[in-house]
């Protein structure tokens, strides 16, 4: 039943892997699959995000500090000229981001709602002034990386990368460990009373999402070529991850695709289009706005509900209950 459940996200995974292949090489890896890979970075840091904040409820405001840690990891060591291959670091990144998640999960998890969303979002704080005023961290001027990785077999796996992690989180959160996941959040005294430990549960989520926000991070670095404490650090780039899933549907797996790609676009759109600083921000909380009067579950949740509606399931789901 569970892997009926799952075929149709890796049928569908594989045609997207197809037709972004056919897109790259065809357009000689132009301005458009440029930005879906840029794209697919945040999908993969969103979902890492999602598994705390959307299926367990613990709101982060400071999940850039594992995408930085994972940045860093791969910058520190060619920023000192080491010969390590990049690609080795960024999935290092991502390791060294679940490791530094599980050593601040004990104080940090023994909280909960608004002091867990302050303490989330001074780590960030504090990362980020560490960086700028250290100058063997390479300070503001940060750090320059240049590899020699194929920019076709880059772009193409961090593509594959998000389709492999997309279907993942879905499969993962369809286990035993994501119905733990839901029950912390909805019923959190319930879940404990039948033996679900609550802190070790989140501590799941907090460090299986850093390590999918510390590989984003670390991706960003082989496909951008620079990094800084800004880009690494700021709490726009929490916000940018977050903001996925609240608008395309908190706690949802195809919501979280669907809220990015919709997020980086008006990002992309605003910068260029609106004539004063921070209007990429001004826009996004006017969307977040309607939605959350709209659809307060999220852009997909609701379409999907709409389309149940015209299609009429709702209705016969109705006439069957009823008849039962």
């Amino acid at each position: 039943m569970k892997n009926n459940k799952l075929r149709p996200y890796i049928i569908a995974g594989l045609i997207a892997i197809a037709a972004y292949m056919v897109l790259l090489f065809g357009s000689d890896g132009g301005y458009l699959s440029n930005f879906i890979v840029y794209v697919c970075l945040f999908i993969i840091a969103s979902q890492g995000w999602n598994l705390l904040g959307g299926y367990v409820g613990e709101i982060s405001f400071g999940h850039a500090v594992f995408w930085g840690i994972g940045a860093y990891t791969v910058g520190l060591p060619i920023g000192y000229d080491l010969n390590i291959s990049p690609l080795l670091l960024a999935f290092a990144g991502a390791a060294v981001a679940a490791l530094f998640a599980w050593i601040i999960s004990y104080p940090l998890l023994r909280v909960r709602g608004f002091p867990f969303l302050v303490g989330t979002y001074g780590l960030g704080v504090v990362f980020e002034k560490v960086f700028v005023a250290s100058p063997k961290l390479f300070a503001t001027k940060g750090v320059f990386v240049a590899n020699d990785l194929n920019r076709f077999f880059l772009h193409g796996m961090i593509f594959v990368l998000m389709i492999v992690v997309t279907v993942g989180v879905k499969w993962l959160t369809d286990k035993d460990l994501g119905l733990r996941f839901k029950a912390v959040r909805d019923v959190p005294e319930a879940a404990e009373m039948v033996g679900v430990n609550i802190y070790h549960t989140k501590t799941a989520a907090l460090v299986i999402g850093a390590f999918l926000c510390g590989l984003a991070g670390g991706l960003y670095v082989l496909y951008s070529g620079f990094i800084n404490p800004t880009t690494a650090f700021d709490s726009s780039v929490s916000i940018s991850i977050l903001m996925g899933p609240y608008i395309g549907g908190i706690g949802t797996v195809l919501g979280t695709v669907f809220g990015t790609s919709i997020v980086i676009a008006i990002q992309e759109w605003a910068r260029s289009a609106l004539p004063f600083t921070g209007g990429q921000h001004m826009a996004l909380g006017l969307l977040l706005i309607i939605i959350m009067m709209v659809s307060r579950e999220g852009l997909f949740p609701g379409l999907r509900k709409l389309a149940l509606k015209l299609s009429g399931k709702t209705k016969d789901k109705t006439k069957e209950k009823k008849a039962a």
